[in-house]
């Protein structure tokens, strides 16, 4: 009677290590695929509707000034204001581009509040690795995007998500060439021309 009950018992051991190493095996197959090969730097990262890298929407552009230093070009009137920095890396000049506004008669006037911020540099990315560099297609995976011709040039297409607060310039090949954002909703923003 006892060799009856150690030819399942074995039977059992052994289908059961089977198992285990099968589902061990399976379960670092699916954990490898959900794990980002890389993790975006805080420095780097693009947050739909609040910021691209260490700039804030509704942050007082003086504070980007203090971060970046004297902008290489800058144009305000009427409560509003642009800034542009230029960075050159090799033969690309990639740019940061924001655009400000007073809340004019208020109390708190004296503030230039950002509305909408445009960077071109592929280094900067959304948690899910969309940026300048990549493609619509994969991009539109990612976010729900409704498709306008761009502010201030007509070869080119914005991709915008109007309620999560990002965009996305696009060329004629699909290739993203900016990332823009805005606050959640505010549509008027997002038509801003700011490519100087």
């Amino acid at each position: 009677m006892f060799k009856y009950l150690i030819i399942p018992a074995i039977a059992v051991l052994i289908l059961g290590c089977d198992s285990l190493s099968t589902h061990k095996s399976l379960a670092d197959s699916i954990h490898a695929v959900d794990t980002p090969l890389k993790t975006i730097a805080p420095a780097k990262l693009i947050v739909p509707g609040k910021r691209i890298g260490n700039i804030y929407i509704n942050e007082n552009a003086d504070s980007v000034v203090a971060k970046l230093g004297k902008p290489n070009w800058s144009d305000a009137a009427m409560g509003a204001s642009f800034m542009a920095w230029f960075d050159k890396k090799g033969k690309n000049v990639h740019k940061t581009s924001i655009y400000a506004h007073r809340n004019m008669g208020a109390a708190d006037e004296k503030v230039n509040y950002i509305k909408e911020i445009r960077e071109t540099s592929p280094s900067f990315k959304t948690a899910d690795y969309g940026g300048a560099g990549s493609e619509i297609k994969d991009v539109m995976k990612l976010y729900k995007l409704e498709k306008h011709p761009a502010p201030g040039n007509k070869k080119l297409w914005l991709y915008d998500n109007y309620q999560e607060g990002i965009g996305f310039e696009v060329d004629s090949t699909g290739k993203c060439l900016a990332v823009y954002i805005h606050a959640p909703g505010d549509s008027s923003a997002a038509h801003l021309d700011i490519h100087k």
